[in-house]
């Protein structure tokens, strides 16, 4: 007997019993043992007939209405099926661009890494010229300082000799001038 929560199908019932003889176990000539072959055909049909009309429409709507849900099923399982394979496309999609969207992002990184070194580059440059032109420069100041005291010590030098010819030539006209002013104090 079958539990009381699952709904009996009086006509699959009906099916199984009309299999019955069909399975049952033969002697030979094809007799069966205690079993009126043709009066269980009667009462089925008997019972088939006698159905309340309220139930034979039940049971076909039942069928249709396991079509229907079978319908439902298979459009469900295809909007399933499709929505499974347009998200997958959506992902696909949302991968390659954030594949391409990190891409960007590398090469734009690069890009700024190129100019931050060529920036580091030319600022490293300008500071080596810049030395080297403060040394340059210094050593300018260097040779121009040693060329002006060398100048000034042969200025000092000529200088010397002209204070010395100056004294001399004063020395001489000193000398003149005292024998000039013994004649006169003579005379």
């Amino acid at each position: 007997m079958p539990p009381d929560s699952e709904p009996v199908d009086i006509f699959r019932l009906l099916d199984e019993l009309e299999e019955l003889p069909e399975k049952a176990r033969h002697l030979p000539f094809n007799t069966l043992v205690r079993f009126n072959k043709e009066q269980f055909y009667y009462l089925v049909l008997k019972i088939r007939a006698n159905l309340p009309e309220d139930l034979k429409k039940a049971h076909r709507l039942a069928r249709v209405s396991e079509r229907l849900v079978e319908t439902a099923r298979d459009e469900a399982s295809q909007h399933v099926e499709s929505g499974r394979v347009e998200a997958e496309q959506i992902v696909t999609q949302a991968r390659e661009e954030a594949h391409r969207i990190l891409e960007d992002a590398r090469q734009k990184a690069m890009q700024m890494v190129d100019r931050s070194e060529i920036h580091q580059m030319a600022t490293a440059q300008a500071q080596e010229i810049l030395r080297r032109a403060e040394v340059e420069a210094a050593d300018i100041r260097r040779g121009a300082d040693e060329y002006a005291r060398e100048v000034l010590a042969k200025l000092e030098a000529v200088m010397g000799k002209a204070i010395v010819t100056v004294q001399r030539g004063r020395e001489t006209l000193d000398q003149a001038r005292v024998p000039a002013r013994a004649g006169r104090e003579d005379g």
